[in-house]
């Protein structure tokens, strides 16, 4: 391969760095702003639901405002669970209210939330090695000054752009991973939640 494509490409490379780094925090950040709003949107499908499977009954949980939304979630899952293990009646009412939900895939819309947490699991993973590419650059940015006499202001120039690409690759890095931690729970909760939701629908649909 020619050099002179290869120093073309490390110099288009070195002059974007930052802008690549900055793309990928964008990406990052619409990841997190996406997964937080589908989060959102899915407890209050859950709770929708619920809502509707305890339609009819008067001994139903009590709603309380206060209340985390998984918490009413978990209090109707243990209350429709119990109810349908002690009376058998109730199972025919739950399955009219069933009837009202069982087009809506609910518990299949937490596969958009795993997709974009795995890309934003990747990229977080990314950031170390953009701070990499940035160092290798800075070397390579001097390596093809060699033929030349190279002064002090382009080993700076190089040294500075290896600590500054090192600083928000690890940096960015660093704070991703906090974010991911937790949005981790959550996910796995909702999926939880999910598929709880399911396996009672199905006990409802069978019975």
């Amino acid at each position: 391969m020619d050099t002179t494509i290869v120093q073309s490409l490390f110099l288009l490379l070195t002059n974007n760095i930052f802008l690549i780094i900055y793309l990928f925090v964008a990406v990052e950040v619409y990841l997190c702003i996406s997964i937080f709003l589908k989060l959102k949107r899915h407890e209050m499908i859950l709770l929708d639901v619920s809502d509707n499977l305890l339609k009819g009954f008067p001994d139903s949980p009590d709603k309380d405002s206060l209340a985390h939304v998984h918490e009413k979630i978990q209090g109707a899952i243990q209350f429709i669970t119990t109810k349908m293990q002690q009376d058998d009646g109730a199972r025919v009412h739950f399955a009219k209210n069933a009837a009202k939900i069982n087009e809506r895939p609910f518990y299949n819309r937490h596969y958009a939330i795993e997709t974009h947490a795995s890309v934003m699991s990747t990229l977080v993973q990314i950031f170390p090695l953009l701070g990499i590419l940035g160092t290798i650059l800075a070397i390579a940015q001097t390596a093809f000054k060699s033929e030349a006499q190279i002064d002090t202001g382009a080993l700076t120039q190089a040294f500075v752009l290896a600590m500054d690409t090192t600083i928000l690759g690890i940096g960015f890095s660093i704070l991703f991973m906090i974010i991911e931690s937790t949005f981790q729970p959550k996910i796995e909760r909702i999926i939880d939640e999910s598929n709880e939701y399911r396996r009672i629908l199905s006990q409802i649909h069978l019975s």
